[in-house]
C-alpha cells in the first residue's frame, strides 16, 4: 500500500497544536506524525487480530505504536511486530494484507460510516443518538453525556 506524502512543518503544526494541547492536559504522549499515515494496512491488521480472538490487545498496541513510536501504522515490519507480540503468526498476518484479504470489509466499514455523517477520526456515537466527530475537550464529552440523561454512565 502507498505510503502517504508528507506535510510541511506549518500544516503539521496547525493540524496538531490543539490535540496536542489536549493531550498534555490530561498526561498523554502524543508525538506529532510528520506526515500523513495510510492506515488502512493498521486496520486490516485490526480485523485480523479481531478474527483470532487478540483484537483488544492488538488494538492497543495500534495506538501505542501510532502515538508513542517509534514506529509507523501503515510500515509492515511493525505491524508484523505488533500482531507477533500477542503471540499472533507473522507470516500469516503479511499473507492476509499482501492479498487484500480484508479490503472488503474496510469498505465497507468506510461506507456506513460515511453515511452517518463520519467523515473523520476520531468518532464516537454516544446512546445511539450523538455523534461527535474530531477531537474535542472534554466538556464536550460531558454535554453529550448530560444530555444522554445517564443513560449509558
Amino acid at each position: 500500500m502507498p505510503r502517504a506524502a508528507y506535510f510541511s512543518p506549518e500544516r503539521l503544526e496547525r493540524m496538531s497544536s490543539g490535540v496536542q494541547r489536549m493531550a498534555r492536559e490530561v498526561g498523554l504522549t502524543m508525538r506529532t506524525p510528520e506526515r500523513m499515515i495510510n492506515t488502512r494496512p493498521a486496520l486490516a491488521t485490526a480485523e485480523f487480530a479481531r478474527e483470532r480472538g487478540a483484537f483488544d490487545a492488538v488494538h492497543r498496541l495500534l495506538f501505542k505504536l501510532h502515538w508513542e513510536g517509534p514506529g509507523e501504522l501503515d510500515d509492515p515490519t511493525e505491524l508484523r511486530r505488533v500482531v507477533e507480540e500477542v503471540g499472533l503468526d507473522g507470516d500469516e498476518l503479511e499473507e492476509a494484507l499482501a492479498s487484500g484479504q480484508y479490503q472488503e470489509v474496510l469498505d465497507a466499514t468506510r461506507s456506513e460510516a460515511t453515511g452517518i455523517g463520519i467523515n473523520a477520526i476520531p468518532a464516537h456515537i454516544f446512546g445511539g443518538r450523538f455523534l461527535v466527530v474530531g477531537a474535542h475537550p472534554p466538556e464536550v464529552y460531558d454535554e453529550v453525556l448530560a444530555k444522554l440523561d445517564g443513560s449509558i454512565i
